[in-house]
């Protein structure tokens, strides 16, 4: 039984200009209390298909189709959670060709996938990767540990994972250096396209095949799309919101100001951190044609954001929320309202200095680091 619909956020599927591919998978499944498999992938058309096939009785499985290359793709049975860690999930890769599965009830993690070349890949990058997750694996548990009684200290606990991150980056990169333009290698770069150049992204995008770059490989090039937005020389962008006093805040009512958009959240370490900073530099430059607004990631807790507003004491300066519409956002609509998504925001806290013609000089993306340069930039703003 097989239904298509269509992709609201197709990001590693298939184009409709693609070459049809037939596949074919077939497997055997071990259990009693699963009575059907599903497959989830996209099609050569683009669009997302769910089919299903009935183990109830033989404990066989065929599923057939077509694809325009390797896709991402999901085999499940009777979940226990709606999340990819329930036991009767799989995600895989699955590409044209003939292959199979063995497929074991409450253990779909270890599933056997032979056929796909891509996933023979990725079973390798794994495979190199096993003893450095097991070497990380105490401080995985306790950073699971923390992590659900104190936000805070998880985040900084984070840091010291930097170690762990190095190495798993050199494994895929030795993978990507030696296969560039493949799918894997698009699949693996999304893990790195907020680390990575706007040079070596082009390099890489550049290596693509065009069904590649219609399909997984969009990832890089919405991201250089994305870096134009609220990039320095630009023009910044309007917007309109309530501030934390219910009146409302333009934007543009402050030229004539050099203003700092400071991106932040209540949840925030490193935001969080940096507002003794700011206040200093407030105190600095506020009599001489500076403001900040503060543009918080808080609209589903607003109860949380005036209360770190509160406890930071940073009330003497703007505040509004980013705008953000969940329902828009997970159905890949554009919302007007998200100020976040007019400047390109992927992390906090980041920074945007705006002349007083309006014009962006400055963008400060990170913490403590990145403190020097904007220190700079606003003492050769007031000289």
């Amino acid at each position: 039984m097989k239904k298509t619909v269509t992709a609201a956020l197709l990001t590693i599927g298939t184009c409709s200009a693609a070459i049809a591919q037939q596949f074919t998978l077939s497997g055997e499944f071990t259990g009693t209390a699963t009575p059907y498999v599903y497959l989830r992938y996209a099609d050569d058309q683009g669009k997302m298909v769910l089919d299903s096939a009935d183990v109830s009785q033989n404990k066989k499985f065929t599923f057939r189709g077509t694809l325009a290359g390797p896709t991402a793709a999901s085999l499940y049975g009777k979940m226990q959670s709606r999340g990819m860690d329930d036991p009767n999930y799989l995600y895989f890769f699955l590409e044209p060709g003939t292959l199979t599965a063995s497929v074991k009830e409450d253990n779909f993690k270890d599933s056997r996938i032979t056929g796909s070349r891509t996933q023979a890949d990725m079973d390798a990058l794994n495979k190199q990767k096993e003893p450095l997750k097991q070497q990380w694996a105490p401080f995985f548990r306790a950073l699971d540990s923390v992590n659900k009684i104190d936000n805070f200290k998880f985040q900084e606990m984070k840091g010291g994972l930097k170690p762990y991150y190095k190495e798993m980056e050199k494994i895929d990169f030795g993978y990507i250096e030696k296969h560039p333009g493949n799918y894997l290698t698009a699949y693996l770069l999304r893990g790195y396209l907020h680390s990575l150049s706007s040079d070596s992204l082009r390099a890489y995008y550049d290596q693509f095949p065009e069904n590649i770059k219609a399909t997984i490989g969009k990832s890089v090039s919405d991201e250089l799309e994305r870096r134009k937005l609220g990039a320095a020389g630009t023009m910044a962008a309007d917007f309109s919101a309530p501030d934390i006093t219910g009146k409302t805040l333009q934007l543009s009512s402050f030229k004539g100001k050099y203003v700092l958009i400071d991106f932040w959240a209540s949840w925030c370490l490193p935001c969080r951190k940096g507002n003794p900073h700011l206040k200093k530099l407030y105190a600095e430059y506020k009599d001489k044609g500076f403001e900040i607004i503060g543009v918080s990631d808080d609209d589903r807790k607003p109860e949380a954001w005036k209360k770190a507003v509160d406890q930071d004491g940073i009330g003497m300066w703007k505040h509004v929320l980013r705008g953000l519409d969940m329902d828009k956002l997970m159905a890949g609509q554009y919302n007007e309202r998200d100020i976040s998504k007019k400047y390109g925001i992927y992390s906090l806290p980041t920074k945007i200095l705006i002349d007083p013609q309006g014009k962006i000089i400055g963008r400060y993306e990170g913490g403590e680091e990145d403190d020097a340069k904007m220190d700079a930039a606003l003492e050769a703003a007031f000289k």
